[in-house]
């Protein structure tokens, strides 16, 4: 007796196990998808919100809706990342601010420079088109940077008083945006340099002159 139910139990068991892995027909296998690493956060969402990431001249590179009451939205850089978007890149040069004193210095003056924006808006007639007074009022001094090699850009501006350098790396990458007023100085201190932390935060509109 005892041999014939080991017997029945091992033909029992493979099939156990088989159907424990057996796919579940989704093409990932039923998996939720990996995070993506990169955020963005903002104040509390209001109903019908939408995340944006535009360039300079208002060009749209990626967008998603915002859930209502949300606090921050993982983003997907591989959306907006690739050729169609990189070709968009301008010489570094021609992407510096008015007012310029002196002569800028250029590590790899043949860099082409793309520089992004987040930007949120309410969709407030249902239309599905982002349209003049919908802009919801929160921006970051931080960008989406895509540098087609590695350039350092160091120069200086009267209005504002403030000297810059840029250091963005070869690809894209979160470029973050820091300021300070040296004590006893009247020239400010930004820099805008690639990071490793992929996360931004959306705020109150401030002076470029502030964090």
């Amino acid at each position: 007796m005892k041999r014939v139910l080991m017997v029945g139990m091992l033909g029992v068991l493979p099939l156990g196990l088989m159907a424990c892995s057996a796919s579940s027909g989704a093409p990932n296998g039923g998996r939720p998808p990996l995070p993506t690493g990169a955020e963005v956060r903002f104040p509390a969402a209001p109903g019908n919100a939408y995340l944006n990431l535009l360039t300079d001249a208002g060009e749209s590179v990626y967008q998603i809706s915002v859930p209502s009451g949300s606090t921050s939205a993982e983003v997907d850089p591989a959306k907006w990342a690739g050729a169609t978007t990189e070709a968009k890149a301008q010489p570094v040069a021609s992407l510096l601010p008015a007012g310029v004193t002196g002569t800028p210095t250029i590590s790899t003056p043949t860099a082409k420079v793309l520089l992004l924006h987040w930007l949120m808006w309410q969709d407030k007639n249902t239309n599905g088109t982002r349209e003049a007074g919908e802009d919801l009022a929160v921006l970051s001094h931080d960008r989406v940077a895509y540098a087609s090699a590695a350039v350092t850009v160091d120069f200086t501006t009267a209005t504002p008083d403030m000297h810059q350098t840029w250091t963005l790396s070869s690809g894209w990458s979160r470029a973050e945006h820091f300021v300070f007023l040296p004590e006893n100085q009247t020239t400010y201190q930004r820099t805008l340099s690639s990071s490793t932390l992929n996360r931004t935060t959306l705020h109150l509109p401030t002076p470029e002159t502030s964090q």
